[in-house]
């Protein structure tokens, strides 16, 4: 063998060895893949084979996965399955009857073929079929007939509608988004972890916002059109429906609300033509929201945040006027500030500040019960000089005003956890000096000045008289449930841990008699064609509108029905026109019409 022959052979085996050496390593990837990289990412939860899957699919979500609330009867508030067209860009097998059937789907949903066929054409994965946004509903007859099709290319699914196109009680569930800040800032571990992304969407607003520890989900169900390399559809693996399997998960939220008296009291705001304001319904018993709406409304779905229609009104104070002369009543029958008997003479006018009554030409000569049946302004400022500043406010606070009144407590491990998003407090004074001002002293006997309260507080007002004075927290949620039903967390009723003690049983019950003649004698006496007797409190309180003009806040709180009382409510009609007819009552009447018929079912 020559020299040349030699290193001929030399160099082939060099380069066998190479190959070998290449191939050799490439198992050793494959198998350090295989093995020992997917133990390591089983211990992180990630599927190698489940993501290798998913590579090759295009996806659609039918349900985020996320909780759902539910009224106090497990009627559904959020989440409603419903059967949509989902539309997946697969080329049937060119036939006329496949053309056909295929144009057929535009006429079983009622669309026009024009829109149908441009929907299909611009198609790049999965899509369901919607209308301004939203999907379209399938009846069950639709759905049976696009079954029967047999096309691979559509297919009647169930899908998770989160919102409703006029949700039910928006302001209070508020809405979900995307939040990369408050991800980052305040669920740290679970961004770490990888359960949430800084794309994820979590609550913003109102229950949404703060239950959103227990409504996270366990991860998305979706159908996915699994393709090749080459984006073609696998044999026998087109379409494929991917869900988690727990029996627990997601779990449900179930709130004090009833969804039918809720609907109905929104309707009766948007009847009546009011544009801003808020209807509070409480349980007398204890505090629970039967019903709590807020205009102007939202839909969750399209959010203007600037607009700020999507803050609930029931929480937000304002100028509350003469139905916290409720709390001057209290105030002046505890400290036996005003004599059974005694009189007041009203004028119209105090003489001094600038200070009047409604009635401009005065109520005469009236007692202290006399006067707050026909609100008289006189009657009020006169025994707040007697008070002070100081026995106004102290008497606010045992009837819960200026706190936040709604459920707070310690849950699990969360100390201090409360349903309310963003209740404010309400204030009594706005500076320590205004308390020593003569002026400002009778201006907030009449619930004027400075004196701001929300909804809520008002609504409470009255179940605290009912309750012999024993200020109750409200709820919103009642408890959290698991996916098959059994309890996880219940939020038990509680009163609101005293600032100070509470007004004696005898001022309530002589309260609530005086909201008796307020409706059989004094400013309440529209209400007598009501379906119930109904007891009350009206309230009139001066304010600046936008465009700088006068306006008024229109206030009424009672309960009903008077013999026997269930409900208590407040109904707020806000930044009206001065001088327009009183707006509450009216509305407060309707309300306790939708609580009277409701009892009777």
């Amino acid at each position: 063998m020559d020299n040349g022959t030699k290193l001929q052979k030399n160099r082939i085996f060099i380069v066998l060895l190479l190959v070998i050496g290449i191939l050799g390593a490439w198992n050793l990837r494959l198998f350090w893949i295989q093995v020992a990289a997917s133990r390591s990412l089983t211990e992180r939860k990630i599927d190698l084979v489940e993501n290798s899957v998913i590579q090759r699919a295009q996806g659609l979500v039918l349900d985020s996965g996320r909780g759902d609330f539910v009224d106090r009867n497990g009627v559904p508030l959020t989440g409603t399955a419903q059967k949509v067209l989902v539309v997946f860009p697969i080329h049937e097998e060119e036939s006329a009857d496949t053309s056909t059937a295929t144009d057929r789907v535009a006429s079983i949903v009622n669309a026009p073929l024009s829109a149908w066929q441009s929907f299909v054409r611009q198609l790049k994965g999965p899509a369901i079929w919607s209308v301004s946004g939203r999907p379209v509903p399938l009846t069950d007859a639709q759905a049976a007939k696009i079954e029967a099709l047999g096309l691979k290319s559509v297919r009647a699914m169930t899908f998770n509608q989160r919102y409703a196109e006029r949700q039910p009680a928006s302001q209070v569930l508020g809405f979900i988004g995307q939040n990369p800040e408050r991800i980052t800032r305040q669920f740290t571990d679970q961004f770490h972890k990888g359960e949430l992304q800084l794309t994820s969407k979590i609550g913003n607003a109102g229950l949404e916002k703060t239950f959103e520890p227990w409504l996270q989900g366990i991860g998305p169900s979706y159908v996915s059109l699994f393709t090749d390399g080459l984006k073609r559809p696998l044999p026998g693996l087109d379409t494929r429906q991917i869900a988690p399997s727990n029996p627990y998960y997601p779990l449900k939220v179930v709130t004090t609300l009833d969804s039918g008296i809720q609907q109905q009291v929104e309707q009766t705001l948007e009847r009546l033509h009011v544009t801003e304001g808020a209807v509070v319904v409480l349980d007398i018993r204890n505090g629970d929201t039967i019903a709590m709406a807020g205009t102007p409304t939202f839909q969750p779905e399209h959010v203007d945040l600037a607009q700020g229609n999507w803050s609930n009104k029931a929480l937000k104070a304002v100028a509350p006027g003469s139905i916290f002369k409720t709390v001057t009543a209290a105030a002046a029958l505890e400290e036996k500030a005003v004599k059974a008997d005694e009189t007041f003479e009203c004028t119209g006018a105090l003489g001094k500040y600038g200070f009047t009554c409604w009635k401009k030409e005065g109520h005469g000569m009236l007692t202290l019960e006399e006067g707050f049946a026909q609100s008289c302004n006189i009657v009020f400022a006169k025994v707040a000089q007697r008070l002070g500043g100081d026995k106004l406010e102290a008497y606010a606070h045992r009837l819960g005003l200026e706190t936040p009144i709604g459920w707070s407590g310690d849950v699990l491990t969360r100390k201090d956890f409360r349903q309310w998003d963003a209740e404010e407090q309400g204030q009594i004074y706005a500076s320590i000096s205004d308390k020593s001002d003569k002026g400002a002293l009778v201006q907030t006997a009449i619930g004027q000045r400075d004196v701001l309260m929300t909804p809520l507080q008002a609504a409470n007002l009255v179940v605290t008289l009912y309750n012999q004075g024993k200020v109750a927290s409200p709820r919103i949620v009642r408890e959290i449930r698991f996916r098959n039903d059994r309890l996880y967390q219940s939020f038990p009723p509680h009163e609101l841990e005293p600032a100070a003690k509470p007004i004696k049983p005898a001022t309530a019950k002589r309260l609530l008699g005086w909201m008796v003649e307020t409706v059989e004698h004094g400013t309440g006496k529209a209400l007598h064609t009501a379906k119930w007797s109904m007891a009350g409190k009206s309230g009139t309180a001066q304010v600046t509108l936008k465009n700088g003009r006068p306006g008024e806040n229109h206030w009424f709180i009672g309960y009903g029905p008077a013999e026997q009382p269930r409900y208590a409510a407040a109904v707020l009609v806000q930044n009206v026109t001065e001088g327009s007819g009183h707006k509450a009552i009216p509305l407060f009447k309707e309300v306790m019409d939708i609580l009277a018929d409701s009892s009777e079912k």
